[in-house]
C-alpha cells in the first residue's frame, strides 16, 4: 500500500509538472517569445504581406477567426494560431493526443525579409481518467524546455513556408 500511495504521489506530481519545479529564470527562458527572421531577395514588402496572407488562409482553418490586426500600409499581420503538439514517435504521441499549442503568431514584412514572432505560446490538454488515476486539465504556459525546443521548432516551420508561398505566387502569375 505504501508503495502505492508514492506512486501516485509521483504520478500526480509529474502530470501537474510539480516533480520538474522551475526557477522563476528558467520559466522566463521557456516563456519568451520565438522569433526569427527568413531572407526572400527579390520580393518587396506588399508581396511579401500579401503571400502571408494566403498562407495562413490555407494553413489555418479558419483565417478570419485567426486574424486580430491586419495592416497593409505597415506590413504587420497579427493573429492568434493553434496548432497539436508535435510529439514525434508512437509512445510520445500516445501520451499526448490532444495537447494542443495556443500562441499569437506576428509577421512583420519588408523589403527582401520578413520576421516571425510567436508569443503568448501555451500548452493546453484536456482532463483525462485511466487506470484508475485522474489528471487535470491544463491551459497555461510552457513550463519545460524539452517542450519549449519541441513547439520553437514547429513553429518556426512557418517561416518556410510563407517562403515556398512567395515562390508559388510569383509561379502563378503565368497560368
Amino acid at each position: 500500500m505504501k508503495h502505492l500511495i508514492v506512486s501516485i504521489i509521483a504520478f500526480f506530481a509529474v502530470a501537474t509538472g510539480a516533480a520538474n519545479a522551475a526557477t522563476p529564470a528558467q520559466l522566463a527562458e521557456v516563456q519568451k517569445p520565438v522569433e526569427q527572421v527568413f531572407e526572400v531577395p527579390g520580393y518587396n514588402k506588399a508581396q511579401i504581406y500579401d503571400a502571408a496572407k494566403v498562407w495562413i488562409a490555407e494553413n489555418f482553418r479558419s483565417a478570419k477567426a485567426v486574424m486580430e490586426y491586419e495592416n497593409k500600409d505597415e506590413g504587420t499581420l497579427i493573429g492568434n494560431g493553434l496548432i497539436a503538439y508535435p510529439c514525434k514517435g508512437a509512445f510520445e504521441c500516445m501520451g499526448k493526443p490532444d495537447w494542443k499549442v495556443r500562441f499569437t503568431l506576428r509577421i512583420d514584412t519588408k523589403d527582401d525579409k520578413f520576421r516571425l514572432t510567436f508569443s503568448n505560446i501555451n500548452l493546453t490538454w484536456p482532463a483525462a481518467y485511466g487506470s484508475g488515476i485522474a489528471t487535470p486539465a491544463h491551459d497555461g504556459p510552457i513550463h519545460s524546455k524539452k517542450d519549449r525546443e519541441k513547439i520553437s521548432a514547429a513553429l518556426l516551420l512557418f517561416g518556410p513556408g510563407i517562403q515556398a508561398a512567395l515562390g508559388k505566387a510569383k509561379a502563378d502569375d503565368n497560368w
